[in-house]
């Protein structure tokens, strides 16, 4: 009797060690969704053109980890992202503020200027594309 004692404490120990690991991973998935900002940059979208055109500007801002290298990453994942290659052939181009140092970490609620920013859109908006990016080099997916 002692023996399954001993067992059953063993197995309540291991059980709450569990719980209290799932509970700690819990605990910072929800932390880092509510501080979202602060661990990376969020990316901004705006229509350019008419209603129906699918040209965009990207711009990406976040807190003290999103730097222009972390910006330029969520550009071009957003551009991935949103477009369908499949669909229609796809155009962009990357402008970079070189106002902006390469390491910038705003912590305050002005993020200020981006460090880049892109337009992008389907090859049936090409030439709102080129207008867009007059003095920089066209992409093409």
């Amino acid at each position: 009797m002692a023996r399954r004692k001993a067992q059953v404490n063993s197995l309540f120990q291991c059980t709450a060690v569990c719980l209290m690991l799932i509970a700690a991973v819990e605990y910072f998935k929800y932390a880092t969704r509510i501080h979202y900002e602060w661990f990376h940059c969020t990316p901004t979208v705006e229509k350019i053109g008419t209603s129906d055109s699918s040209v965009i500007m990207l711009s990406s801002r976040g807190g003290p980890s999103c730097d222009k290298r972390g910006e330029f990453k969520t550009i071009v994942k957003r551009i991935s992202r949103d477009f369908e290659p499949n669909s229609e052939h796809l155009s962009f181009c990357i402008k970079e503020n070189a106002d902006v140092p390469a390491v910038h970490y705003p912590i305050d609620e002005n993020k200020g200027a981006p460090g880049y920013i892109a337009y992008a859109g389907y090859d049936s908006d090409l030439q709102l594309v080129k207008e867009m990016c007059a003095d920089s080099p066209i992409y093409h997916f």
